[in-house]
């Protein structure tokens, strides 16, 4: 986390205009990112029969009504990091279990939309455009397609409360992977500290770079 901050620091220094580009950039990229992360839960949960996060203004591009201080500030400096989640009431599913599976796997599914339709972009423009302002574009759009894959991939990770952990429970376990409140806090902040640790770094992102690659391979062939 502080060789991320150091870095930041040193290119302020180096590349004043450049970084700042970068860190608007990247912090537009991370509303974006959460946000449609979070939204495409509620409106799933909305399709599914349960109003809540309707109800309690959560089906909205405002970043105040999703944004986790700790979870936005890991993104920042660690390249993963999460929103504070959608509340919902699994009563008002008109089918329990698959409504739950179906919501706890929107918002991976919306960023894995993300990723394709910004590794698209990206490629489109590197293959075909010339002008030397689309320069920034292609770099936001790339850095949305990363930004997206590192987010759906890390909310895979069944640990609570992400959704990878969601998925497991209702999808394997039938909702029996039950733990006590002080079980899931014990949980959450080991988890919180291995992620600050930046133990988890090596391997998501040997993940994130194979399936990029593989994925922008294949985009830049067909088109």
């Amino acid at each position: 986390m502080f060789s991320n901050i150091t870095s930041i620091f040193q290119n302020l220094r180096t590349d004043p205009g450049g970084t700042i580009i970068y860190l608007i950039m990247f912090t537009a990229g991370i509303l974006f990112s959460l946000i449609i992360h979070e939204c495409a839960h509620g409106y799933v949960a909305l399709k599914c029969g349960d109003p809540t996060a309707k109800m309690m203004g959560r089906l909205t591009l405002d970043p105040r009504k999703h944004l986790d201080p700790i979870g936005t500030i890991c993104m920042l400096f660690l390249r993963i990091g999460w929103a504070k989640p959608v509340p919902i009431n699994p009563n008002n599913f008109r089918n329990y279990r698959r409504d739950y599976i179906l919501v706890s796997l929107a918002g991976i599914f919306a960023n894995l939309l993300v990723f394709l339709l910004s590794t698209v972009i990206t490629v489109l423009i590197y293959k075909y455009a010339e002008a030397r302002w689309l320069s920034y574009v292609f770099q936001f759009f790339l850095m949305l397609a990363q930004m997206n894959l590192s987010l759906a991939i890390f909310n895979l990770l069944p640990v609570p409360p992400l959704d990878g952990y969601r998925f497991l429970d209702h999808f394997i376990f039938k909702g029996n992977l039950s733990m006590n409140r002080q079980t899931m806090q014990i949980i959450q902040i080991v988890f919180l500290v291995v992620c600050i640790s930046g133990l988890l770094n090596g391997l998501l992102s040997t993940v994130n770079s194979n399936v990029f690659n593989a994925v922008f391979r294949f985009v830049f062939r067909i088109l």
